[in-house]
């Protein structure tokens, strides 16, 4: 779970919403709070469109769009939201993207150390062992290594750009990992992004594995101080005889259950206060701009859900690898790898689809400049 950073830069952007029958409008969608003596305000930009593939950029190569907006035509109608700083000074000035980069790695590494010293607390309180049994061993590597081939490849798949063309499920999955990516990882160095997995991996583990799962097993198999009366969960097991042998189980359930619910509380997209929509006196342009509302809205709610149900089943995931392999480096090795191989390869599609991008904006400059000549 990587947790969001809460911005404070004054941001402000457009919105573009295209359909089938080449509808094109703009609005912007804006949530402003004045501070005193900064009067900063925050713009939440949407922005609409057919496809955000590389499909999409070889489609303008090969002149199929038009100014009216009927060029982004696709099988689905796509909605996609993204934050973008004032006037795109990021992009203009690549220090402050390294200073960013520096920053975010700071606070990701500060949150999960202190999730392993949450982790460590807990163990300390329960008991039980706050290294979730780790030795260093060379079978705990590699079936860390094959326990994260599954859903790497699962995940590699539903992210594929012929599978998010044809599922809207696919593509709200898509938007969550792409914006992931560009609000905490892009930007930064190769050695930074490592570090920052590596952190993740291992605060993560020892907090949600260790001690989380760990102290709930514990509870449930044998009780400790914190559940000696009657009514506690040694009484529970006494009455319903299964509950023991499946208590890791269970543990591992409502590990992934909280990991979920924590993930969404802190991770959830925000709705705006309202939406700026231009005045459209056809009937059917005021349904064509219903319906883009409409797609927008649905896309936004599935990603309030598929957000944290990613996670949830990820931490399922590893809950179980933990009980099977009893050491905490094969899970560890299994987010590492995982997160590894799924974020850079989101970062290297954002690198092309803008490399792309960049190259044709230099090529409609270059036969600009061209016909200015003639």
């Amino acid at each position: 779970m990587e947790i969001p950073l809460a911005s404070s830069t004054s941001k402000l952007g457009t919105t573009s919403l295209c359909g089938r029958a080449g509808l094109c409008c703009n609005f912007a969608v804006r949530k402003r709070g004045v501070v005193k003596g900064g009067g900063q305000s925050q713009t939440r930009c949407v922005k609409a469109s057919a496809e955000r593939t590389s499909d999409e950029i070889k489609g303008r190569e090969s002149g199929s769009t038009s100014t009216s907006g009927r060029g982004f035509t696709g099988s689905v109608m796509e909605v996609t939201t993204f934050d973008r700083g004032f006037g795109d000074a990021t992009s203009n000035f690549p220090l402050w993207e390294k200073i960013g980069a520096i920053v975010r790695l700071s606070y990701g590494i500060g949150v999960y150390g202190a999730m392993a010293l949450a982790g460590n607390f807990i163990c300390s309180i329960t008991g039980i062992d706050s290294m979730g049994g780790f030795h260093p061993s060379l079978d705990a590597i590699l079936e860390g290594l094959g326990y994260a081939a599954p859903p790497i490849m699962a995940l590699l798949f539903i992210l594929d750009d012929e599978v998010v063309k044809l599922s809207p499920h696919a593509r709200a999955i898509r938007d969550v990992e792409d914006e992931e990516l560009r609000s905490f990882f892009y930007g930064m160095s190769p050695w930074q992004f490592i570090l920052i997995v590596a952190a993740s991996s291992v605060g993560e583990e020892l907090f949600y594995r260790a001690a989380v799962q760990g102290a709930l097993a514990d509870i449930f198999l044998r009780g400790t101080n914190l559940v000696t009366d009657a009514q506690g969960m040694a009484s529970l097991a006494g009455v319903l005889p299964p509950f023991v042998p499946f208590a890791q189980a269970f543990a591992a359930v409502i590990t992934a259950a909280l990991t979920g619910s924590l993930y969404f509380v802190a991770a959830s997209p925000k709705d705006p206060t309202y939406v700026v929509a231009p005045v459209l006196r056809s009937r059917s342009g005021r349904d064509d701009l219903k319906k883009l509302f409409a797609a927008w809205y649905e896309r936004r709610q599935m990603k309030k859900i598929y957000s944290p149900l990613l996670e949830g089943l990820l931490a399922l995931y590893l809950g179980f690898e933990w009980i099977q392999t009893n050491n905490i480096l094969a899970p560890i090795t299994t987010h590492g790898i995982y997160s590894a191989v799924i974020l850079g390869h989101g970062l290297w599609k954002i690198h092309d689809h803008r490399r792309r991008l960049h190259q044709r904006i230099q090529q409609l400059k270059s036969e600009e400049r061209d016909s200015n000549k003639l």
